[in-house]
């Protein structure tokens, strides 16, 4: 049987191979690039940590992201628009997949409901201060002997007390 010997040249056309092959692959600037991120920003992680594909959970890189950016960046690379990249995700991994930014019904219900609870605090604040200020302008609460009773037995106590 004839043994299979490898010879320096093979070896070398090996080594260069793998190291050709390895100037081909991303490089983290890549992956991180704006254009990738433009994608990522607007996809939410399927691997349950709640944020979206360019997230900087620990361990960083997440995994799921990590791959999920490859794939973006190979569809940017071979000329997909951003809405046929997202359409691509959106039919492998769900519709819920996707994004979706609140509309401007969304954005304005959130500062409308602010602005109606500042108008309610003013309101409450005016309405209290008004009655306050009714109090006072009678010459104090009205007169109650009950209240007189208490007050008499306090200066009673607080004389034994000297």
């Amino acid at each position: 049987m004839r043994r299979l010997r490898i010879s320096l040249p093979v070896l070398s056309l090996l080594a260069l191979g793998a190291l050709a092959g390895g100037c081909f692959a991303q490089s983290a600037e890549e992956l991180e690039s704006p254009a990738v991120n433009r994608i990522a920003t607007r996809l939410n992680c399927p691997c349950g940590c709640k944020t979206n594909m360019a997230c900087r959970m620990d361990p960083y890189p997440c995994k799921t992201c990590w791959d999920n950016k490859k794939k973006i960046l190979q569809m940017e690379q071979a000329g997909m628009s951003d809405d046929a990249i997202l359409a691509s995700f959106a039919s492998e991994m769900g519709p819920n997949t996707v994004v979706v930014p609140p509309g401007i019904l969304g954005s304005l219900s959130f500062y409308t409901a602010a602005a109606l609870g500042l108008i309610l605090v003013v309101f409450v604040i005016r309405k209290l201060s008004r009655k306050e200020a009714a109090v006072v302008a009678a010459g104090g609460p009205p007169h109650d002997p009950l209240l007189d009773r208490y007050h008499d037995q306090i200066e009673k106590e607080v004389d034994k007390l000297d």
